[in-house]
């Protein structure tokens, strides 16, 4: 465990974050939290979790949990319906519940110290959360005689509290990443989704990674096409797309 002191350049909690940054995105992602009271007043524990199907992320939390507590917590797994395996990595201490609630107002906001934090921190924060929360798609599509299954990626972002969605937009453009427009869709009955496509060379450009390993390989296989490639393709910025096709050479 760190020891937290205050110097004359940053306060405790800006400190703290130097550490964290990824763990706060990534709780506020796939994170769970309770303060959990047994019947008759027999005692009382707390739960800070983040849960996800890739090891790499919930290694990387833990590391930061421990950073921030002392205490190296287990990871443990299990088996979904689907067979997918879910890793999950879960503190009991007051001082990680208290953290993760209160900088990020129980998830319902980024972080305020992190805007005028260095722009790794920002980068940090921002592949915690994309990492749970984000999206690397890759299709195939044929959509002329010339062009014909090539592949086509978009990197998205979606949570159902819009604020959390602005706020992401708005530290994409302090690194220069051209977040598009927010764009909502109803899932389900009477959930609704809000979403943002930043355009991905420019997520690319500015530092802006993936951690997740599965994601960052996508990442790379866009690079791999696009480099060394005649021509590209951009979808019109104004629309918030940031779908990139690489174009067979002529």
């Amino acid at each position: 465990m760190k020891d937290w002191k205050i110097s004359s350049e940053n306060t405790v909690i800006d400190e703290i974050i130097n550490y964290t940054a990824y763990s706060i995105g990534a709780f506020m992602g796939d994170g769970y939290s309770r303060f959990n009271v047994m019947p008759q007043g027999k005692g009382s524990w707390y739960t800070t979790e983040v849960s996800c199907m890739d090891l790499d992320i919930i290694e990387r939390v833990q590391k930061e949990f421990f950073i921030l507590s002392g205490t190296k917590y287990a990871i443990t797994n299990r088996i979904m319906s689907s067979k997918t395996i879910l890793f999950t990595i879960r503190a009991s201490k007051k001082i990680v519940f208290d953290f993760y609630n209160c900088i990020t107002v129980y998830k319902r906001e980024v972080p305020q110290e992190i805007f005028s934090l260095s722009d790794k921190i920002k980068r940090d924060f921002l592949a915690g959360i994309f990492d749970t929360d984000g999206t690397v798609k890759k299709t195939k599509t044929s959509n002329s005689s010339m062009v014909s299954n090539n592949p086509r990626w978009q990197l998205g972002f979606s949570t159902t509290i819009r604020q959390v969605v602005e706020e992401v937009a708005s530290l994409l453009r302090l690194l220069d990443v051209k977040p598009g427009n927010i764009s909502e869709y109803t899932k389900g009955p009477y959930k609704t989704v809000y979403a943002l496509h930043p355009n991905i060379r420019s997520f690319i450009d500015s530092g802006c990674y993936f951690h997740c390993k599965r994601k960052s390989n996508r990442i790379q296989d866009y690079l791999n096409h696009v480099v060394g490639s005649e021509t590209m393709y951009a979808a019109p910025l104004t629309k918030g797309d940031d779908i990139v096709q690489a174009c067979a050479k002529a």
